[in-house]
């Protein structure tokens, strides 16, 4: 005979219910939706340091100038977020960029294929060589063995795609038109209008979900964001379109973190993205699946990787043996974790590429026209990037000190 013992209820308080230190909440904080603000405050002070030792640095040109400086490092920056939000790193996407940028030259200048053609097979040889380091990797291999191998891979591929001049010249086609392209201003406010209402109907859509009787609540939600984020996209057009227009690679910038953030945000996919990276056995009980989302992210990386090797080469008019080499890979990996991704897996937005790379663009981009020395630009960079991951961890730990063993 069964004997069915009753079950007494435990009242147990919820977190909210609970009271919570100012430290435990300046910590929730800053590793949640207000991450940004100490990025942003670090980059509001780099600006003014620079533009007091040289007004020229935050005119309209200069700033034209920045922007597209980084845009190679905050779109390669975006696939490394996607990677990093699951818990894993990525040292070959640099060298991916080039050959996949080396690749569209050879099928649209060599072969005379369609350019958008072209641009296609490129993006397809970034998908597969992803696509087969994501395998090793869900095998049980660490990705930082895989893609330091996959770079090494990478800087020999290089050299086969490449024709006996290791060179390609691009200037005076339609590839080199990428980079040249302005959208009017015109339209560029336009598209500003479509993008920011989009925004707010997210915005508001979300919070229909929530108690929608409280107007303070309202307020904060819908109207603070839309205020920040109009003065934020419509200034942003008016400085970078005064000249000619706004330049196409801005343009391709904003629609991917458009997209990201999308994904990230407002579907099932960046939900389990989130909870793979937060706690990957936690994810795998819970049903996600857990390889599926590590493959995707890296599928996103290699896409990214495509596209930014595309537009640094219409930028430099030119594929060569050293395209992807550098310090693009160190800036991408700075760029997101600068901008707020963890290194630990799950925190982060996809923001986070376009806010680091700012960072770290400004720093460059300051120190070439005080016309200092280029280790002076390495020192900042490198500083930069350890100062973030000490923020990071002492987040993740919740302390300043130690941890004691």
């Amino acid at each position: 005979m069964s004997v069915q013992q009753s079950a007494v209820p435990v009242s147990v308080a919820s977190p909210g219910d609970l009271p919570t230190p100012l430290r435990g909440r300046i910590v929730a904080g800053l590793s949640g939706p207000y991450r940004s603000i100490p990025v942003l405050i670090v980059l509001g002070l780099i600006w003014l340091y620079f533009y007091s030792q040289n007004s020229a640095y935050l005119t309209t040109t200069n700033i034209t100038n920045l922007t597209l400086q980084i845009v190679t490092t905050a779109i390669l920056a975006l696939g490394v977020v996607f990677v990093l939000l699951v818990g894993e790193i990525d040292l070959s996407s640099a060298m991916l960029s080039g050959v996949c940028a080396t690749v569209t030259a050879q099928l649209a200048i060599k072969s005379d294929w369609p350019l958008w053609v072209a641009i296609g097979g490129g993006v397809v040889v970034g998908l597969l060589f992803v696509l087969a380091e994501a395998l090793v990797i869900i095998f049980g291999v660490p990705s930082l063995i895989v893609t330091l191998g996959g770079m090494v891979i990478l800087q020999g591929l290089l050299l086969v795609v490449l024709p006996p001049e290791f060179a390609i010249n691009i200037g005076g086609t339609d590839y080199a038109k990428i980079s040249s392209t302005y959208v009017p201003a015109g339209w560029s406010f336009a598209i500003a209008g479509v993008g920011w209402l989009l925004f707010c109907v997210a915005r508001y859509r979300s919070h229909r979900g929530r108690d929608a009787s409280a107007t303070s609540s309202a307020l904060l939600w819908l109207g603070v964001p839309a205020v920040v984020s109009g003065a934020a996209v419509f200034g942003a057009v008016a400085v970078l379109s005064e000249g000619r227009g706004l330049p196409l690679p801005v343009l391709i910038l904003v629609g991917m973190l458009l997209i990201g953030w999308y994904f990230t945000s407002r579907t099932r996919y960046g939900t389990h993205l989130y909870a793979v990276g937060g706690n990957r056995e936690a994810a795998q009980r819970a049903g996600i699946p857990v390889s599926r989302m590590v493959v995707y992210s890296f599928l996103v990386l290699g896409v990214c990787a495509a596209v930014a090797g595309i537009v640094e080469a219409s930028r430099l008019l030119a594929v060569s043996n050293s395209s992807g080499g550098g310090p693009l890979m160190l800036n991408a990996i700075a760029a997101a974790v600068v901008g707020g991704a963890s290194l630990f897996g799950g925190r982060g937005t996809v923001w986070a590429a376009l806010l680091g790379a700012l960072v770290i663009g400004s720093i460059n981009n300051g120190v070439q026209l005080l016309g200092l020395s280029t280790e002076v630009q390495s020192f900042a960079t490198g500083g930069v990037l350890i100062l973030a991951v000490a923020i990071d961890v002492v987040i993740t730990r919740g302390s300043l000190l130690p941890n004691r063993r």
